[in-house]
């Protein structure tokens, strides 16, 4: 019996010992942590949101000696992506990026290191808005977080609506059908040359049609992305812009312009980013009023705005980049960013704060973009979609020009999609 136990112990001795040499091997070495980790961070915020989020990021540097932060602007999302995929390819990458879509920049590279990195407690993942997380996936995984997050807001002119005798705060449109009567009611009691709407970004605006019209944009089915605006319901989208300019309520091909002409007074409605909440009141002669964006089936708003995330491989530098992105949408701060820029908060507890609360009591344009918080969409992000930001924009011109019909129109852009994805 003694034998029999010493021989079981020994048997145990030796398990032990294997599995805690394995247990040491799947541990990795990433060698020891540096006194200074010094990070590129290239972000395409600009102006006045740009320098708050410089001077935030300024105070995270003060408050980690350890990390050393080189801020770059980087110009518009178009210059970005042009610097940023450049950069990726001479192997000179930034270390952080808050840009449009910077979850293409690391799902492209199948990196979905920040899927783990959410897990950190002291993240509190679970307080993202589930609606806002969406814009921040790469073929339905985590790639990115938000940060800068709009929508789209239907703003009007108040002189103009109240001249045509219409109470838009008691009685606003709901669906698009009420609004195109609206709009031409307004624009026919408003001076001659005075248009009734137009938006400053036709895309934006199709794809939260498409949605409220139970159109996905695109569906991702084992792993691969089809175009499908062009099937019945998208057509019905395409067939209503067209409404737009058949009824002389929305200019040909302007959108361009269409932010000038309403600060201008002579466009009673623009569809416009909810960033503008803080730029354009007091720059008018008259009130700005905004109303929900009409829908068509249901309620939907597209997402738009800026992501962030991490292209730094290295161990250290991606644990003090994830200390800065922990940073900067922590509550308080992406608040503050939120409040100062118009766009809109990410966080479900930045909602509860009382001086959010107050802002939104007093601000009827902000109480209306975080109203449509609650319905805000993101269709399945993927490489070409910039592409097929270009394809939609041909067919609206085609729409509005009569080149082609609603439906060809659509069909083409759709097929030129499917092709950018082979």
């Amino acid at each position: 019996m003694k034998r029999f136990i010493a021989i079981l112990l020994v048997a145990l001795l030796c398990v032990t010992a294997i599995w805690a040499t394995a247990v040491k091997e799947e541990v990795p070495d990433h060698g020891e942590k540096p006194e200074l980790t010094k990070l590129k961070v290239w972000y395409s915020i600009s102006g006045a949101n740009g320098k708050f989020f410089e001077g935030q990021a300024a105070a995270f540097d003060q408050a980690h000696p350890e990390i050393e932060l080189e801020l770059t602007y980087t110009g518009s999302y178009a210059d970005s992506a042009t610097k940023i995929s450049a950069a990726k390819l001479s192997g000179d990458a930034p270390d952080v990026i808050v840009t449009a879509a910077s979850q293409l920049y690391t799902g492209e590279d199948g990196n979905f290191a920040m899927e783990e990195d959410v897990k950190d407690p002291e993240f509190n993942f679970s307080d993202i808005q589930s609606g806002v997380l969406e814009y921040a996936k790469y073929y339905g995984r985590l790639a990115a977080l938000p940060f800068g997050i709009s929508t789209q807001v239907v703003y009007y002119n108040k002189d103009l609506v109240k001249a045509a005798g219409l109470d838009l705060e008691a009685n606003p449109p709901k669906t698009w059908a009420e609004f195109m009567k609206v709009a031409k009611a307004v624009q026919k009691a408003s001076a001659e040359g005075t248009w009734g709407f137009d938006t400053s970004d036709g895309v934006w605006l199709v794809k939260s049609m498409l949605s409220q019209n139970n159109n996905a944009v695109v569906e991702l089915k084992d792993g691969k992305i089809t175009p499908v605006f062009d099937n019945a319901s998208g057509v019905e989208v395409a067939n209503f812009w067209k409404n737009f300019i058949d009824e002389g309520v929305m200019p040909v091909g302007q959108h361009d312009n269409a932010e000038k002409k309403f600060l201008a007074g002579g466009l009673a409605f623009i569809a416009a980013t909810s960033n503008r909440i803080t730029r354009w009141p007091g720059s008018t002669t008259f009130e700005i009023g905004a109303i929900e964006m009409p829908g068509f089936k249901k309620q939907a708003v597209a997402l738009g705005g800026s992501t962030i995330t991490i292209l730094a491989t290295d161990y250290w530098k991606h644990d003090a980049a994830w200390a800065l992105v922990k940073n900067v949408i922590n509550t308080e701060n992406q608040t503050a960013f939120a409040m100062t820029s118009g766009y809109l908060p990410i966080r479900k507890s930045s909602l509860e704060l009382p001086e959010v609360a107050s802002y939104i009591a007093d601000s009827e344009l902000y109480s209306v973009a975080t109203k449509q918080l609650s319905y805000a969409w993101a269709y399945t992000h993927f490489a070409e979609m910039g592409s097929m930001d270009s394809f939609f924009w041909y067919a609206l011109d085609d729409i509005e020009h009569g080149t082609k019909t609603p439906e060809e129109s659509f069909k083409n852009a759709a097929a030129m999609v499917a092709k950018e994805i082979e």
